[in-house]
């Protein structure tokens, strides 16, 4: 993990998310100003006892891995079942509107107030966790978009948006995680998706 960080330029490891520009304050992160869908009680518990098992320093059952075709990339370390907390989308937190000031390819939208400048992304490249080397798959190629086995879920906590990665189903010990960085806005054309935060998947394998 240390390697791949220090290959990709990333200065910290974190396990939340911060606010490092003057700019962008902690209160822009609003879940009321969202759409976003309320988390049961039980998830909600399963989510928390898993931020704190993280500070107990209980990982989850995955690891970096660098692939000669792509790159750095996770895969899981043991049989994992579906519908398995992976580990929250953390990094800088900053707005739709700056988006541009990043060449990052790992950005994941956290609130959609549908104004480019109120809405905020979070920014792994200088800070973030093992969610930051998770692959993509190609959206436009039905192959690629079979190996998806991970899903992202949007949610509130103390009034605040956050961002979780799931299994959407089993995953075998050495299985490599994928999931969709464009999910939620199938249909749109890729300048719709560059306004947005999201990729052109096209060159994904």
């Amino acid at each position: 993990m240390v390697a791949s960080m220090k290959y990709c330029g990333m200065t910290s490891y974190i396990e939340e998310l911060v606010y490092p520009n003057p700019s962008v304050q902690e209160d822009m992160n609003n879940a009321s100003l969202d759409k976003v869908e309320p988390m049961s009680q039980n998830n909600m518990n399963i989510f928390k006892e898993f931020k704190h098992n993280l500070k107990k320093g209980i990982l989850p059952p995955v690891k970096v891995v660098h692939d000669k075709n792509v790159g750095f990339t996770v895969e899981a370390c043991i049989n994992i079942p579906r519908h398995t907390l992976i580990i929250e989308y953390v990094g800088e937190v900053t707005t739709v509107e700056r988006s541009g000031e990043t060449s990052s390819d790992s950005l994941m939208v956290l609130l959609d107030t549908g104004n480019e400048k109120t809405s905020l992304i979070i920014d792994p490249t200088k800070q973030g966790n093992i969610a930051r080397f998770l692959s993509g798959i190609n959206n436009r190629s039905q192959f690629s978009v079979r190996k998806a086995n991970i899903r992202t879920r949007r949610f509130e906590l103390d009034g605040k948006c956050r961002v979780v990665l799931f299994t959407s189903k089993k995953i075998s010990c050495g299985e490599k995680l994928h999931y969709d960085y464009n999910a939620g806005v199938k249909g749109k054309d890729v300048v719709e998706w560059a306004k947005n935060g999201f990729y052109d998947t096209s060159n994904f394998f």
